[in-house]
């Protein structure tokens, strides 16, 4: 049986306390020297990780808005029914989410000097998980669509198939303005950041596809008519309005597939979300949007961000697919729902 080799412990106790200084010394300037070149900020989380936890674990068989914040769902849930969603997702650095929760900050203390916290609305982030970790964000590209079983596949299908011939490549937009915007049945304002039309108009291209394709499934559009979304819900309402987009409905089915029309342009209309609340602020919040240290702050750091935009994200009942932004030829035919 061989013999282990072991070192002398006399060998280690002989070390003078210089020696074992100067070597305490230098482990500990080493490990100093390490901890300044690593990384002062973690690297971002792959988009994907943010699909795997999309949507909150259910804690109740029913819906219930105490487990939510006080939100309500806009359309109830109904077994069978699968509720969808489009949009664009933007993933802001630390650094960029520390920016916007200052913005949202700034916002907090105007309304405090104005005395107006009586009344105060109570305006919850949307930049941060429980754990201060930053969250995406989304730009909406429809309206809460509500799907049968049969319906998912074909839907992701032929909207994958219409973006596609938009032929959208990844772009870039900034934000112009702070504005808080309800949603359709005005049971939650949002706190939103109104963004640029892009050089190549890509945000109508993506948006006409989106709504090409809520039409093909019977399905409402987003933005369908020519005002901002603060006076949609009116537009949805009004009977003139509802002829009007069947008419237009129609005269769509009527054109030429190969016909090309340009988009209809709601570039004022195209937001990003950075917190809610339950409340109307009415007018005296809303005034305070333009205060002078929100305006600048806004100027200098909120509108020099460049948002990045590369995938459409579809969301349906759980499940997260990605239709990527790039040349029709670069694409993987090969992928389903959930990606596989």
């Amino acid at each position: 049986m061989p013999l282990v080799n072991y070192s002398d412990s006399e060998d280690e106790s002989n070390g003078t306390p210089a020696d074992l200084q100067h070597q305490n010394d230098t482990n500990a300037l080493k490990r100093t020297r390490d901890e300044a070149e690593a990384p002062s900020e973690l690297p971002p989380l792959p988009s994907a990780f943010y699909d795997l936890y999309a949507t909150d674990t259910r804690r109740s068989t029913r819906d219930d808005s105490s487990l939510h914040g006080g939100r309500k769902r806009a359309i109830p849930h109904k077994e069978g029914n699968w509720l969808t969603h489009v949009y664009l997702e933007w993933h802001p650095t630390l650094t960029e989410s520390t920016t916007l929760s200052t913005l949202i900050s700034l916002v907090q203390k105007a309304e405090h000097a104005q005395e107006l916290s009586d009344s105060d609305p109570g305006i919850h982030s949307s930049l941060l998980s429980p754990l201060g970790t930053p969250l995406p964000l989304h730009i909406s590209l429809s309206r809460s669509l509500v799907l049968v079983a049969t319906q998912r596949e074909s839907l992701l299908a032929t909207l994958t198939t219409n973006i596609r011939k938009a032929a959208v490549r990844p772009f870039d937009t900034e934000a112009t303005a702070l504005k808080w915007v309800p949603n359709y049945e005005r049971t939650r304002w949002f706190l939103v950041l109104g963004l640029a039309q892009p050089e190549g108009d890509e945000l109508n291209k993506l948006l006409d596809a989106c709504n090409a394709t809520a039409v093909e499934f019977r399905q409402p559009e987003l933005y369908s008519g020519s005002g901002s979304s603060e006076n949609i819900k009116d537009e949805i309402e009004n009977a003139e309005g509802r002829k009007h987009r069947k008419k237009r409905r129609r005269s769509r089915r009527s054109t030429s597939s190969t016909k090309v029309e340009a988009p209809q342009d709601r570039s004022e209309a195209f937001h990003i979300s950075i917190a809610w609340t339950l409340e109307d602020p009415g007018t005296a919040y809303t005034d305070l949007l333009q205060g002078p240290d929100v305006e600048a702050f806004l100027d200098k750091e909120v509108r020099a961000m460049k948002v990045r935009l590369e995938g459409v994200k579809v969301k349906i009942g759980n499940a997260v697919s990605l239709v990527p932004l790039a040349p029709a030829k670069k694409l993987d035919d090969s992928h389903g729902m959930l990606g596989l």
